[in-house]
C-alpha cells in the first residue's frame, strides 16, 4: 500500500495517537477534517507527535501553500473519526483553516490541495468514482461533531466533482465544421487534422498541438513548440493562435477525443 506523492515532507504521528494495523481492512473511504486551527501542516502533524494527544490522522493540509504532509501511512490506521471500526475501512485528512470561527473557511489552494489529494488517494486505492456521503465523506457523518464545519460542508459537491474530473477526463468533442484542414498547411487562427502517418506536424511553434492515440484517448497536449513528433499510429489535431488557445482550454490528457459532424 503506497501514500502519496504530492506529500512536502512526512512527520509521523506519535503510535500512542493512531490505532495501528489495519488487520487487512480494505480502504473504501476518504473521510475530510477541519483542523479547527490555522496551521500549517506541518504545525497539525506535530501535534499528532504528542504521546497525550489521543488523535492523528493519514494526511494533514496546510492553511497558506496547501502543502500536504504525510503524518500516518496509509498501510496504518489513524486516530481520527472517533473509533476503530470507521478509521479502519479509511484515509483521513485534517485541512486547515484560513479563519477561525464560522464558517471554518478554508483557502483556495488548501481546497485545491485537497481536491488532489482526494483524487490520488482514490485512483491508488481503487475507489472508483468518487460519490458523495458514499466513498468521500466528512466527520460528522459518524459523530456529533461540527467538523468539518458549514464551509467545507459547502464545497464537497464540487471536490467530488473536480477530484473525479482528474481522474476521469470528460469526453473532449470537435466536429467536422471547427475544423479548416485535413493533411494541410496550418494558417492563421486554423485547427487542422494530421491523419497521414507523418512522423511530425512540420509546423511552427505558433500553436496546440493535441496527440490522440488509436483509441481516441489525448496522450500529450504540446504547447509553443515547432515541428511536434507524432508517434505511430497517432493522429494530431493542432491550432494556431485562437484556434490554439481552444484547444488548451477544453483538452485534457487521459481524455476521450471524439470528432463528429
Amino acid at each position: 500500500m503506497s501514500n502519496s506523492a504530492l506529500i512536502s515532507e512526512t512527520v509521523l504521528a506519535n503510535a500512542n495517537n493512531y490505532w495501528g494495523d489495519r488487520k487487512g481492512a480494505k480502504i473504501n473511504k476518504i473521510i475530510v477534517h477541519h483542523m479547527a486551527a490555522v496551521w500549517t501542516g506541518k504545525r497539525c502533524a506535530q501535534s499528532f507527535q504528542n504521546p497525550k494527544r489521543g488523535a492523528s490522522a493519514n494526511y494533514c493540509i496546510g492553511y497558506y501553500n496547501g502543502e500536504i504532509v504525510l503524518c500516518v501511512p496509509e498501510n496504518l490506521c489513524a486516530g481520527t473519526t472517533g473509533g476503530y471500526e470507521i478509521d479502519r475501512y479509511a484515509v483521513t485528512i485534517e485541512v486547515a483553516n484560513s479563519k477561525m470561527g464560522e464558517p471554518w473557511a478554508v483557502s483556495d489552494k488548501t481546497l485545491d490541495s485537497l481536491i488532489k489529494l482526494c483524487a490520488d488517494i482514490a485512483k491508488r486505492n481503487s475507489l472508483g468514482e468518487l460519490v458523495k456521503g458514499k466513498n468521500l465523506c466528512w466527520h460528522q457523518m459518524y459523530a456529533a461533531t461540527a467538523c468539518p464545519g458549514p464551509y467545507l460542508l459547502s464545497k464537497m459537491d464540487y471536490i467530488t466533482e473536480k477530484a473525479n474530473e482528474i481522474n476521469y477526463p470528460k469526453e473532449v468533442k470537435i466536429s467536422m465544421g471547427e475544423i479548416t484542414g485535413i493533411n494541410t498547411s496550418r494558417g492563421t487562427n486554423a485547427l487542422v487534422l494530421i491523419t497521414d502517418g507523418r512522423a511530425t506536424t512540420g509546423f511552427n511553434k505558433w500553436g496546440v498541438d493535441v496527440i490522440i492515440n488509436s483509441k481516441g484517448i489525448i496522450t500529450q497536449i504540446v504547447d509553443g513548440k515547432s515541428n511536434t513528433p507524432i508517434p505511430k499510429g497517432c493522429i494530431c489535431l493542432s491550432g494556431h493562435n485562437t484556434a490554439g488557445w481552444y484547444l488548451k482550454q477544453h483538452c485534457k490528457v487521459g481524455a476521450r477525443l471524439k470528432i463528429g459532424r
